[in-house]
């Protein structure tokens, strides 16, 4: 329901595919390029009744947000708003590598600087009023310069300016050239060559080295207390900092199972209409429950085993669309079996996107072509199926013959048969997929890829955690493959480097090719779009060569709501203002 600021891409966990976040707070699901057996109806921008049959929901339009969008003035004011979410903290710098999820980006969306508004397909990107009153691109002597005039109301909560040091320490933190600091993602920010004050203390001039394109996905503020690499990388575990924050809201109290945010008082935009957002850490079913029980607003409401928990609630609506994520396998190339090409080839190959499918959206009226990215979403404009040609033309092969060429790969690399399963030089092909959460849907997933796997010759052993586990264990790197999906980039061909770099701490799977390397860094100076989406297409189609990432699929982004709730629903990749969230006024 949230979208980032700045662009770079955040992460949730895949509870086996399903249930990657317990509420439709910040969810974070796929686009799904395909069509689907639903009704045909149209889905109004409220929604549908939750009482609709979940194979009978119709089908959303392809760039259309569902939010029940309102004016402030046809909001009420007051009023309070309850949410699930999957994990809180620790970590609470968004920014860096250890605090980049959805989750986190959940909750600073309520209390951070948005510094842009994007459009919901992404195309279009304007400045946010409250923080800059105008952004102005131009070139000098060959160079892109930004010429940025802040809202001279805008100051962060401790009274500092939200000035040039503000947009210095964004960069300096940022940029990767100082490795004390460790965030998310370098890409863009890396290309930024100076940070000055211009004409006054409100106006700030960036020039970049190189260009980059759109240039504001890459400029963002930050308190400057983080520019000591201290602070930065530790000062924000268990502490949302309100004092270094500048958004509506401000956390009244938190800990590992809630967070309350209240009206910031030194907030000098609209008020925000609500009087109090609570998030409460919950599993799956926990969250489903919650909803049933009138304890929360709004719950996930994807795959079966949550729909046909609404499916006698009056009171409340569905909506659904295509969303804003994609999802994937990711497995760990420094980690036993998987060190070996081969095995990972073999897996990629076994793996049935179809079965995937059925088990998700068994039941519900949603279906879609297999996924060849995680860079680009299948609505968009150039996107393209970038798997290996070894895994591509085995789409719409049975499980059998997947299997079938997966042993093929294995047995010409000198693998033989131990038993059930294949082994060379004394190793096993085996490794551990790494499950979070306890959603019903996802342990059926977990044992279809399992079996899936073991069809081919290949040992998979699950692992379970909490849901609240998942930031520690993809943080530590201690697993062999794990779920996830990437969500919210509005230009997510600029942060392919992120995802696949050799050298990027984003990369969990420490696969890394030079030439994809290459071609990733000249998507950022490209000034056509197009050039920029088929140069990212090309670079990507050789990152899957490693056979390190295996897309996994889309999904629809489904919430259900108590009526009423307005401006508040699955967006794409448009900003929504927390402010404006609110409950609609009667008639």
């Amino acid at each position: 329901m949230d979208t980032n600021n700045i662009s770079r891409r955040a992460f949730v966990a895949l509870a086996g595919s399903a249930g990657a976040a317990a509420a439709g707070a910040g969810l974070v699901g796929c686009n799904a390029a395909g069509g689907g057996n639903g009704s045909g109806n149209s889905e109004s921008s409220a929604g549908v009744p939750a009482t609709t049959p979940a194979d009978k929901l119709p089908l959303p339009e392809k760039g259309k947000v569902y939010i029940n969008e309102q004016p402030r003035d046809n909001i009420k004011d007051g009023g309070t708003l309850t949410l699930a979410i999957s994990e809180i903290g620790p970590d609470w710098n968004k920014a860096s590598v250890n605090g980049n999820t959805a989750y986190m980006s959940t909750l600073w969306n309520k209390m951070a600087p948005l510094l842009w508004l994007w459009s919901p397909d992404g195309s279009e990107i304007k400045p946010n009023p409250d923080y800059v009153e105008s952004c102005d691109v131009s070139e000098e002597s060959g160079k892109e310069v930004v010429t940025i005039k802040v809202n001279p109301k805008a100051v962060f909560n401790d009274g500092t300016p939200m000035d040039v040091e503000a947009f210095k320490t964004a960069w300096m933190t940022g940029n990767g050239k100082d490795e004390r600091f460790t965030p998310a993602s370098t890409d863009g920010v890396e290309l930024i060559e100076s940070v000055e004050k211009g004409a006054g203390d409100h106006e700030v001039v960036i020039t970049f080295s190189t260009p980059a394109y759109p240039p504001q996905a890459f400029i963002d503020v930050m308190h400057p207390a983080n520019q000591d690499p201290e602070v930065y990388t530790k000062g924000w575990v268990n502490n949302p900092h309100n004092e270094w924050q500048a958004g509506p809201f401000v956390v009244d109290s938190f800990d590992d199972a809630h967070v309350t945010f209240k009206p910031n008082p030194q907030w000098w935009g609209d008020s925000p209409k609500l009087d109090e957002v609570t998030y409460k850490q919950m599993d799956a079913q926990a969250a489903i429950n919650a909803f049933k029980n009138g304890e929360t607003d709004a719950a996930a409401a994807a795959y079966l085993e949550q729909l046909q928990n609404y499916s006698t609630m009056e009171d409340a609506e569905i909506r659904r669309a295509f969303a804003d994520s994609l999802a994937c396998y990711e497995l760990n190339t420094t980690r036993g079996a998987l060190q070996d090409i081969v095995v990972r080839k073999a897996f990629c190959q076994c793996f049935d996107p179809k079965i995937d499918l059925s088990i998700s959206y068994k039941g519900v009226s949603w279906d879609e072509d297999r996924l060849g990215s995680i860079v680009m979403y299948p609505w968009q404009a150039g996107y393209e199926n970038n798997l290996p040609d070894d895994v591509k033309k085995l789409d719409g092969a049975s499980s059998e013959d997947r299997a079938k060429a997966a042993r093929k790969t294995l047995e010409d690399a000198g693998y033989a048969l131990d038993g059930d399963y294949y082994a060379k030089d004394g190793v096993q092909a085996a490794f551990s997929l790494d499950s979070f959460g306890d959603s019903a849907t996802g342990k059926s997933l977990d044992a279809a890829v399992q079996k899936m796997a073991k069809d081919a010759g290949i040992k998979i052993d699950i692992k379970t955690h909490p849901a609240s586990d998942f930031s520690k264990v993809v943080n530590s790197g201690d697993f062999d493959m794990i779920g996830i999906r990437w969500g919210g980039s509005p230009t997510g061909y600029d942060f392919g480097y992120q995802l696949y770099g050799s050298d990027s701490p984003s990369n969990f799977t420490h696969a890394g090719s030079p030439e994809a390397d290459k071609l990733f860094n000249q998507v950022l100076g490209e000034s056509d779009n197009k050039k920029q989406v088929e140069l990212c297409n090309e670079a990507e189609k050789k990152a899957l060569e490693l056979y390190a990432i295996v897309p996994n699929q889309n999904g629809p982004d489904g919430v259900v709501v108590k009526k009423g709730l307005a401006n508040y629903g699955p967006c794409l990749l448009q900003t929504l203002l927390p402010q404006n969230i609110g409950w609609q006024k009667e008639n």
